[in-house]
């Protein structure tokens, strides 16, 4: 019998697929482009959405959380600073809104990315940068409007193709 509700996805398998996703958010983390100290490109929000997806949107925070955590003990490249795991703990809930128990669609995978990169990179990683760096919030904000333009498409064409793993995923019985 499968338990319901906010908690679900607390028992055993759940709880070794996201370690798996938390672990693959460190080895990501790895993989990152720096244009600037303040903007750089990575891969983290893949194991983030599809934990997600799978178990919803306390699991895809926990696992967003969890990983920037790892990844900041992993690559260190500055302070560790809480405020970057807030905005990991809120990519997830935004995608689990968006894509859980969900169609996975183009037009709901963009809005996904859309509102991921508006709300936590444009404005919470941007709020994050100016305290941590002493830098202006809207200067910032502009430099980060590069990001959104490449990180929306990026986004939607990774977790819209994602959804054939995803499904994949699901059907197999241990999920």
């Amino acid at each position: 019998m499968q338990k319901k509700g906010l908690l679900s996805f607390l028992n055993t398998k759940t709880m070794a697929y996201m370690s798996m996703l938390i672990a693959l958010y460190g080895c990501l983390s790895f993989l990152t482009i720096y244009i600037t100290q303040a903007l750089r490109f990575n891969f983290t929000f893949i194991p983030v959405a599809v934990a997600s997806i799978l178990f919803g949107p306390l699991a895809g925070g926990i696992t967003g959380a969890f990983g920037d955590v790892l990844g900041w003990v992993i690559t260190q490249t500055g302070p560790y600073f809480p405020g970057f795991t807030i905005s990991g703990f809120v990519s997830g809930i935004i995608y689990g809104v968006f894509l859980y128990k969900k169609e996975i669609t183009i037009r709901r995978v963009v809005f996904a990315a859309i509102t991921m990169v508006i709300v936590v990179e444009l404005f919470l990683n941007a709020l994050w940068l100016s305290i941590l760096f002493g830098n202006a919030f809207f200067v910032l904000l502009t430099e980060r409007l590069l990001k959104i333009v490449i990180l929306v498409p990026l986004q939607s064409v990774v977790l819209f193709y994602m959804k054939f793993f995803i499904k994949r995923l699901k059907t197999t019985p241990q999920i």
